[in-house]
């Protein structure tokens, strides 16, 4: 480690080396670790190659996005700070090490905190008004400029033709997936229960009625720091999905991180609720961070994108487990199914409140 670090910043002054799910909260794709010196302190990250096959696109957009929110002027009422790139000592965006592996650093935003489940409606408000204001201040930031780092991210069409070819092939056949038939039953017919649709978003796409923007990729509560005095909204991490995408990606997300107050790993799948309270709170903070950034159709579209959003995250969770987890990191092997079935109750939460979500959203 002090061998990397040493691309970065002078290690003569190296106080600590801690992994991230003791500081910044649980990563699920990269190795994280917070690098502290006698008088600074920055995020150090080993990327995941297995997920991000080409991770010089990745770095490359980082760096379009830094220099973007480095011309920013901070005009909100409350502490705000972006994640920024740090170059090598060299210059470079990156370091590659011996082994190939891709290391990378980002400035640390101090004195913060993250919530991996929302427990109140201030919490819920703020993570609105951060991905509000995140996505203002992208409004200028050119979609074309950015790289797909994951194509077909957030394409739900996609992952059903993927899950399709998994389920066909011999991952199904697997001794590991003997005792867990009627997980796979449920999930297998709740999936086919719901093609129909999934396509909504990429339609109204396809026909121009939303555009592609410059998106966060990934805004769930737990990539939003809050200032551990305050408890108020600081910055949007985890910036390796920012690219091209649809606007709804981020709110569907966002909403369905925020508003399932039993949170990823719940226990009792009987308990799994969308908290409208929760939803409401998320959506006012959004509208306040983002001004006049929705039309009214972008409104209408936001029960059907967390909807949707819940669902892909479902479908992903499922469909990695039957390949043997090699997305997602998992403590044990069903995690990834639990996390799917956990997904697919959230939807039917969603479903049973849609007029009171499409209400709040025209609002």
């Amino acid at each position: 480690m002090q061998e990397i670090i040493a691309q970065f910043r002078e290690t003569s002054s190296l106080a600590a080396v801690e992994p991230v799910v003791t500081v910044l909260g649980v990563g699920n794709i990269n190795d994280t670790y917070l690098v502290r010196t006698g008088d600074s302190s920055f995020v150090l990250q080993r990327l995941n190659r297995q997920v991000f096959a080409q991770p010089q696109l990745v770095m490359a957009n980082l760096a379009i996005l830094s220099r973007h929110l480095q011309g920013k002027v901070n005009t909100c009422d409350q502490r705000w700070e972006n994640s920024l790139l740090l170059s090598t000592k060299a210059g470079a965006l990156f370091h590659t090490d011996r082994q190939g592996e891709v290391w990378r650093a980002v400035s640390h935003i101090d004195r913060t905190t993250t919530h991996q489940t929302i427990t109140t409606s201030a919490q819920a408000r703020q993570v609105g008004w951060a991905l509000g204001h995140f996505h203002l201040l992208l409004a200028d930031l050119p979609a074309r400029d950015l790289h797909e780092t994951l194509p077909g991210f957030h394409i739900l069409p996609c992952y059903l033709d993927h899950f399709d070819r998994v389920w066909s092939g011999a991952a199904m056949k697997s001794e590991r997936k003997r005792g867990a038939e009627s997980s796979l039953r449920f999930c297998f017919d709740f999936i086919t229960a719901r093609r129909s649709g999934a396509d909504l978003l990429e339609r109204a796409r396809y026909e121009g009625r939303i555009k592609v923007q410059t998106i966060h990729g990934d805004p769930k509560a737990g990539n939003v720091l809050f200032d551990v005095a305050s408890d108020l909204a600081v910055s949007l991490i985890d910036l390796d999905t920012v690219g091209p995408g649809l606007i709804h990606y981020d709110i569907g997300d966002c909403l369905r991180s925020c508003c399932n107050v039993s949170g990823e790993v719940a226990a009792d799948l009987s308990q799994i609720l969308f908290d409208m309270d929760m939803c409401r709170e998320v959506l006012a903070g959004y509208f306040s961070g983002a001004g006049t950034l929705l039309s009214a159709y972008d409104r209408q579209l936001i029960f059907e994108a967390v909807r949707l959003l819940a669902f892909e995250l479902g479908l992903r969770f499922f469909t990695d487990y039957l390949v043997g987890n090699c997305y997602f990191k998992v403590l044990y092997e069903e995690e990834n199914l639990h996390k799917a079935l956990v997904q697919f109750h959230l939807v039917q939460s969603i479903e049973r409140q849609k007029k009171e979500i499409e209400k709040i959203a025209l609002k």
